[in-house]
């Protein structure tokens, strides 16, 4: 428990900056956040059956985990994006597969991708 608690302060200090970043589509169908805690990324992992959680993406510092959403609050995909290139890196949906959504969803990362790496600079 106490390891947990202590990772899950070390993201906080790590990615606490670009908490309530937020996407949202024209269509306002699809809205994408980051994950700001480990219990967060836990459910991903867990309602989405694949490693975000297992694998500890939350430890890498040059990755920032978000999740896109529709507008029910059902989970579409994870999407990693590289802190270092500020490219998506991967975005899966549940088994690692790829939603309906997938294009407009990494899209929607990408056109907003300045915002992230405003962030990331400051």
């Amino acid at each position: 428990m106490k390891k947990a608690l202590k990772d899950n302060e070390q993201y906080i200090e790590h990615k606490g900056k670009y908490f309530g970043l937020c996407f949202i589509s024209k269509e306002k169908d699809i809205e994408i956040k980051v994950i700001t805690s480990l219990n967060e990324m836990y459910d991903e992992g867990k309602e989405m059956h694949h490693c975000v959680f297992a694998n500890e993406y939350y430890k890498k510092d040059d990755s920032l985990i978000l999740t896109a959403k529709d507008n029910n609050g059902v989970r579409l995909e994870t999407i990693e994006v590289d802190l270092k290139t500020f490219n998506v890196v991967q975005s899966r949906s549940k088994f690692n597969g790829v939603s309906p959504q997938h294009d407009r969803i990494v899209s929607l990362v990408k056109k907003n991708m300045k915002k992230i790496k405003k962030i990331a600079v400051a």
